[in-house]
């Protein structure tokens, strides 16, 4: 059985918890949309919030918070950076919450999450949603992104095609990327990323992720994140369906939908799927990866 009720957390006031027995997730309604907080029932965050940060409201300037936001893609500067700051709309429904933001002034553009909890598994459903309130169409995609805690270890999987003598997929760098960061390991069947909190510069890489999943092993916790990759479809940033990006606090997971070009009144949608496990282990290698995290993966 799904419950939803209203408390208090890290300083906002107006937030919701969702909860199974088995998962929790927190909302709040004083900024956003946002899910602040998903873990096992009682059990510590996965996402990273940051301390300094929590609690506020207001301002213009664009906060990151933490938790899991709703972006649009291409990044773009001041476009991707309208501050979610004030107050939204929601609504509480079978399973779950709906997360509204009031349209952004700026790119006519509005914003909703839906979170459901599975009634007795620990997974949850996260929909994302963007609506053109403008006069004009808009070409974006949806761009999901959740900041996690820091100190864990990210496995990818690198897709697998027989292309022959033709290249098979693109690996996306930024310009601040290092191949030779102490960091990532290129492994032949996963890319495995360690957030390291005392090591800043900023890493980032994107892929046509095509497989769909993604995941993050931190203090016992396996947060795993699935989505849908639609062949054939353009995607931003040279193709990317992933992106992930790590600094001294954080590491971000970030899922993309297909870039649609959005008619006035028209609302698109992306769908990921969360998990969360229970893995008494460390990931140092490949082998890790095949004898502890894709037995565990839901194909």
């Amino acid at each position: 059985m799904v419950e939803v009720k209203k408390v208090e957390y890290m300083g906002w006031e107006n937030c919701y918890k969702i909860s199974n027995g088995k998962i929790e997730a927190i909302v709040t309604t004083d900024v956003g949309p946002r899910i602040i907080h998903f873990a096992f029932e009682g059990g510590k965050n996965v996402f990273c919030v940051v301390e300094d940060q929590a609690g506020k409201v207001g301002g213009d300037e664009w906060r990151i918070y933490g938790g899991t936001r709703l972006w649009h893609s291409p990044e773009a500067m001041p476009r991707t950076y309208f501050p979610d700051n004030h107050k939204i709309d929601f609504e509480i429904v079978e399973n779950g919450i709906v997360l509204k933001q009031p349209m952004e002034t700026t790119t006519f553009l509005q914003k909703t999450i839906e979170l459901k909890f599975h009634p007795t598994e620990a997974e949850a459903y996260v929909t994302y949603k963007i609506k053109n309130n403008g006069l004009f169409e808009v070409k974006f995609a949806i761009w999901a992104l959740s900041v996690m805690a820091p100190g864990g270890v990210e496995v990818m999987p690198i897709p697998k095609i027989d292309t022959g003598l033709l290249p098979s997929y693109p690996l996306v760098m930024w310009p601040y990327t290092k191949l030779n960061d102490h960091r990532v390991l290129w492994g032949e069947d996963f890319i495995i990323l360690k957030q390291d909190k005392n090591c800043k510069p900023a890493f980032k890489i994107g892929y046509p992720n095509l497989d769909g999943w993604v995941c993050y092993l931190n203090d016992g916790s396996l947060f795993i994140k699935q989505y849908k990759h639609i062949d054939g479809a353009e995607y931003p940033d040279f193709g990317c369906s992933y992106e992930t990006y790590t600094t001294d606090f954080m590491l971000e997971m970030e899922t993309l939908s297909p870039l649609y070009t959005v008619a006035p009144g028209e609302e698109i949608s992306h769908l990921e799927v969360w998990q969360l496990k229970k893995v008494d282990a460390t990931i140092e290698s490949e082998e890790d990866v095949k004898n502890l995290i894709l037995p565990l993966i839901k194909k």
